[in-house]
């Protein structure tokens, strides 16, 4: 298992969560998302130790994402 953690940009509310989650949960391998709207971090637990697609994924639905190198 591997921790991916993402600063996302364009993280409003709480309803925004439905919508990482539906965006990134269909890659297939996610075994957990944990997102803080107000601070901007997702946290992505999943079998591949890959971000690329993930970050794809939610630039399609309209979020900035890069991966968080502090933690």
């Amino acid at each position: 298992m591997t921790q991916i953690n993402l600063n996302v940009q364009g993280i409003s509310s709480p309803s925004c969560i439905a919508r990482i989650k539906e965006a990134l949960l269909p890659l297939g391998d996610i075994q957990t998302i944990h997102v803080d709207w107000e601070s901007g971090r997702v946290q992505i637990e999943r079998i591949r130790n890959q971000y690329d697609d993930l970050i794809h994924a939610l630039s399609k639905t309209g979020y900035l994402a890069s991966l968080d190198l502090d933690e």
